[in-house]
């Protein structure tokens, strides 16, 4: 799993994403079935003041369509398929879509850890399963009666460049230029990323350490918090060598506010 690119895409390309709300909540029947509702915001006064002239009224990427959506279906995996889609407001000004998706199998199912920044209209492109490190599952059904959950994430390093969509490596910002800080910390206000599972059902064990109730928190990033300790953050930063995969880099990340990263692997056992 790494997170900890896609802040470095984040910080590379702030002007892009920096308004952005992500939300998935996977729901999961202890049978295997269920579904996943996404929800993505944008802070759209602050989007057009960023697009300026003509381009002020076009329609943001993340604004998907019905055809986005179902693209996005395709991406998740076999059998998944768009359910609705609702147009949503949010508080200070963010709004966007809401959309539920069905599933039949997990096993078949994989999340995308990156929100869609584009709600591009490639359609050969969007179709195709996401290979970046995806969150893939798998069920088993117990003799005991109850289904256990494995949740895997790629442990690949931690610190490997980001890059652009050209696929030339990102530059990321200069974290120790105070200018830039405060200009990154204007940008991202607002900005939140978090994928969740939740079981419907009752939890018997899980090694999760992220646990409410029946809800497992799998990703969470709030842009704001993370900035608001600069020490710590340059920190980090200074951790993340080019070869530290995402289990040497994440001890580091429980002091940190604003983050909080599950896995490379995660089991819960549910009826």
């Amino acid at each position: 799993m790494r997170a900890l690119r896609l802040l470095g895409v984040l910080l590379a390309t702030f002007s892009l994403t920096a308004c952005l709300e992500s939300t998935t909540l996977v729901k999961l029947k202890p049978d295997g079935s269920g579904t996943v509702e996404q929800t993505t915001l944008m802070n759209m006064a602050a989007v057009k003041g960023m697009m300026g002239g003509a381009n002020a009224q076009a329609k943001p990427g993340p604004m998907m369509n019905k055809a986005d959506l179902e693209r996005t279906a395709a991406r998740m995996g076999k059998g998944v398929r768009l359910v609705s889609t609702e147009e949503v407001k949010g508080a200070n000004g963010f709004e966007g879509t809401k959309a539920i998706f069905s599933f039949d199998d997990i096993n078949q199912v994989q999340i995308s850890q990156d929100p869609n920044l584009s709600g591009g209209t490639d359609t050969k492109a969007a179709a195709e399963p996401k290979q970046d490190d995806p969150v893939k599952f798998k069920l088993t059904r117990n003799s005991s009666g109850t289904s256990t959950l494995t949740i895997n994430f790629a442990d690949r390093p931690a610190g490997s460049a980001p890059t652009t969509t050209a696929g030339t490596p990102a530059e990321m910002p200069d974290l120790t230029n105070p200018m830039m800080m405060n200009m990154i910390k204007t940008m991202f206000q607002g900005f939140k990323i978090n994928i969740d599972l939740e079981v419907l059902g009752s939890i018997v064990k899980t090694n999760a350490e992220y646990v409410k109730g029946s809800r497992l928190t799998l990703l969470e990033m709030d842009m704001g918090a993370l900035l608001e300790d600069e020490a710590k953050l340059k920190a980090l930063q200074g951790k993340i060598g080019p070869g530290a995969t995402f289990s040497e880099v994440k001890p580091y990340l429980k002091d940190i506010k604003g983050i909080k990263i599950d896995g490379p692997s995660i089991s819960v056992e549910f009826k």
